[in-house]
């Protein structure tokens, strides 16, 4: 290869590094892009038929993250760091979390049981991608979206 077309390879590669890494800078997101207050409810079909209420509050504040999930008479909080990550995507990692009123545990489907305790495993994480207003957490597939109060515009 000639000289001259090496040279002219050279500065293609580098001038497509330099617009890749542009066009990553744009679309790096700030975790505090996502301040707020969301939910997500639904019902969980039990192995024995029965169906359980599903709650679930996330609030987004100061590059931390507060849960608080209510399945039935069980109420599981955690608590960690939100971090950003390219093309807008936040990663949520479990800090610390508590399970209450496990007094019922006896009668507690196992699938549910596993998945309040797994959940609030140190280090575990959660990615969020948006989707419009809302956050797609792709580990638990539920959707979260912001929570509109009577002052919100």
């Amino acid at each position: 290869m000639k000289p001259v077309h090496r040279l002219a390879a050279s500065a293609a590669i580098s001038l497509c590094l330099a617009a890749g890494l542009l066009g990553a800078w744009f679309e790096y997101g700030s975790a505090s892009e996502f301040a707020g207050r969301y939910h997500s409810s639904g019902k969980l079909l039990l192995s024995d038929g029965r169906d359980l209420r599903l709650e679930y509050s996330l609030l987004l504040k100061n590059d931390r993250f507060y849960a608080m999930t209510r399945q039935g008479d069980t109420v599981q909080r955690s608590a960690g760091s939100v971090e950003s990550s390219f093309l807008g995507h936040l990663r949520l990692r479990v800090d610390k979390s508590e399970l209450s009123e496990l007094t019922q545990a006896g009668a507690t489907d196992n699938e549910l049981l596993f998945d309040l305790l797994y959940g609030g495993e140190s280090n575990n994480v959660i990615d969020l991608v948006p989707q419009g207003d809302c956050l797609f957490a792709e580990e638990t597939r539920q959707l979260f979206c912001p929570e509109r109060y009577a002052g919100d515009h």
